[in-house]
């Protein structure tokens, strides 16, 4: 409502209202200034109430009609005030102004408040949008973001995870509209993944089982659970997808806003340790490296002397190896985890002493297009088949290795910690492990001519440890070969 000013003048009181800024140019005036009309003291103030009350409604009234009289419409509104005396007045919105009066002033009272109604000033106030209106169905919402990200091309393995997590929760919660999710619903997102079971999928315990129905049984169980890292990560996806209906106008705000799974001080601890010396030592020992499978035998030590990411490996082509500007290296260009990830990675000395160009040959003289044929891809991935043998079997079976926060991805933190030993800055280490530089330039172009040169004298500094790797022969992985050659024909054959 305008605020009302008094203004004592020689012939009597006047109050004054400011014309709001959107509406001054349609009134045309800055303020509008009426006569009390000899009252004084509280009876002044009643007045200047009510005719204050009056414009805020004729007001209202302008925003919402095209109104061809502004002023016009104004004046009869406060005119509508008659002569300016206060009687006992209930406005139509239940506010009281009560003064003493007889009954020929209440009479009047009536009048007035009949003028002003005709003025508009009590016209009803537009109706209010709900609190919550209608954006869609959850699970409508969630197939859309998951096809906005196809389009963005996001690599498999970030929209499997997203699909996942996304579905979790509305297994959990059930469907229902985007705007009904509560707080309630994410304190039961935050209970399932604190009893949810690590690799349910994989688990015939839980197979075939909703995920309400698998949160109620793994509590009955004693099976491992989910490590906190992987929980913030689902945790993570679902605060994108709202963050995303934010920005979109869908809801007003996130409901995630405010959970963590973990604390500041556990985020800043690794949750991948790198191997040490002793273990890379007992890894590459020829009586547990040795293998006629060649991911078996060339993914640790590609994983070693790259840096790369086991999907980022476990896609490779055998055109991804070229030789540019007399450098040696392999395109990482497919499914990628980010944009920054593409990259030409120029080979280490060490796996061109090993012969891994040789075996690329190899590959392709057998006929293969990747370069680890029969290598199984997994629902998260290429890589899948090599993280799950190594990880699982290789890492702890073999080599006796059962620290949780080792795994593959160690070979990366190996390859990083040892690069900034041998003085590589940040960004350098970036460029080669496919990390954001926080420019531009990788996203233009991941080969750079210009660069290329730099980052094969970079990878050069790199100074692994003295590791007894034996060299395969040529011709060591042809009888592998020949073998998924007759599968591959066998599997033709019968699908004609």
């Amino acid at each position: 409502m305008p605020k009302p000013l008094l203004l004592n003048r020689p012939s009597g009181l006047y109050v004054r209202f400011f014309v709001p800024v959107d509406l001054q140019k349609r009134v045309g005036c800055r303020y509008l200034i009426r006569s009390l009309r000899g009252q004084r003291a509280d009876a002044a103030r009643l007045v200047a109430a009510a005719l204050g009350y009056a414009l805020s409604r004729v007001f209202e009234r302008l925003r919402r009609e095209d109104v061809t009289d502004a002023k016009g419409l104004l004046d009869i509104a406060l005119d509508g005030v008659k002569d300016g005396k206060v009687y006992d007045i209930e406005l139509p919105n239940g506010t009281k102004i009560r003064t003493d009066g007889s009954e020929a002033e209440h009479q009047r009272v009536r009048e007035t408040i009949t003028d002003l109604e005709k003025a508009g000033a009590f016209s009803p106030a537009p109706s209010m949008a709900p609190a919550n209106p209608k954006v869609g169905l959850l699970s409508e919402r969630i197939e859309k973001f998951l096809a906005q990200m196809k389009v963005q091309e996001r690599s498999e393995t970030n929209h499997f995870d997203t699909a996942f997590s996304l579905r979790l929760f509305l297994g959990l919660v059930g469907d229902k509209d985007l705007s009904e999710v509560s707080h309630a619903d994410l304190d039961t997102f935050m209970d399932a993944l604190a009893h949810w079971p690590s690799n349910a999928s994989k688990k015939k315990a839980y197979q075939d089982l909703s995920p309400k129905q698998v949160v109620e049984k793994s509590k009955t169980r004693d099976d491992p659970r989910l490590a906190a890292r992987t929980k913030e990560k689902h945790l993570d996806r679902l605060r994108v997808f709202f963050n995303n209906c934010v920005e979109r106008r869908l809801l007003i705000h996130n409901p995630c806003t405010g959970l963590r799974v973990t604390s500041k001080q556990q985020d800043e601890q690794e949750t991948r340790q790198p191997f040490s010396e002793e273990d890379l030592q007992v890894i590459f020992d020829p009586q547990h490296h040795i293998n006629a499978q060649p991911h078996k035998y060339w993914s640790p030590i590609l994983g070693l002397y790259t840096g790369a990411r086991v999907n980022e490996l476990g896609q490779l082509r055998v055109a991804d190896l070229e030789k540019i500007d007399g450098i040696w290296g392999l395109h990482i260009r497919h499914q990628v985890k980010n944009k920054s990830s593409k990259r030409f990675l120029p080979l280490h000395p060490s796996l061109l002493k090993l012969g891994f160009v040789e075996y690329v040959h190899e590959v392709k003289t057998a006929g293969f297009d990747l370069v680890f044929p029969g290598l199984p891809w997994g629902v998260h991935g290429p890589g899948d088949g090599i993280g799950d043998w190594f990880n699982r079997t290789y890492l702890r079976n073999t080599c006796e290795i059962f620290d949780p926060t080792k795994t593959f991805h160690s070979f990366r933190h190996v390859f990083a910690s040892l690069a900034e030993r041998s003085d590589l800055s940040d960004s350098r280490i970036a460029r080669l492990t496919g990390h954001s530089t926080g420019t531009s330039i990788l996203r233009r172009h991941y080969i750079q001519p210009s660069t290329l040169k730099e980052r094969m004298e970079d990878m050069a500094k790199i100074r692994f440890p003295d590791l007894d790797i034996k060299m395969m022969k040529k011709g060591f992985f042809e009888p592998y070969f020949k073998r998924v050659k007759a599968v591959e024909d066998r599997a033709k054959r019968n699908k004609k």
